[in-house]
């Protein structure tokens, strides 16, 4: 299975992320920039503590855009 970057996603919206994406049943997996700064050894990471990075399954992308527009910055 592929996965797409969908978009950055605040702390406080990937409950009701989580929520929409199993409802649709939509394979989905969240990255946090945080501690991916820190395990490749940076000292002073350069993200934001209270985002993540939502990847989607890429057939289904489309749908996933269409289902969190009201909820994520996407274009």
């Amino acid at each position: 299975m592929r996965y797409k970057l969908l978009s950055s996603i605040n702390h406080f919206d990937i409950l009701t992320t989580k929520n929409i994406l199993h409802k649709n049943k939509i394979d989905f997996f969240f990255k946090n920039t945080y501690d991916s700064s820190v395990l490749a050894g940076w000292f002073n990471p350069g993200s934001s503590f209270n985002e993540q990075l939502l990847f989607v399954d890429d057939s289904k992308i489309d749908l996933a855009r269409t289902l969190l527009v009201d909820y994520l910055n996407i274009i």
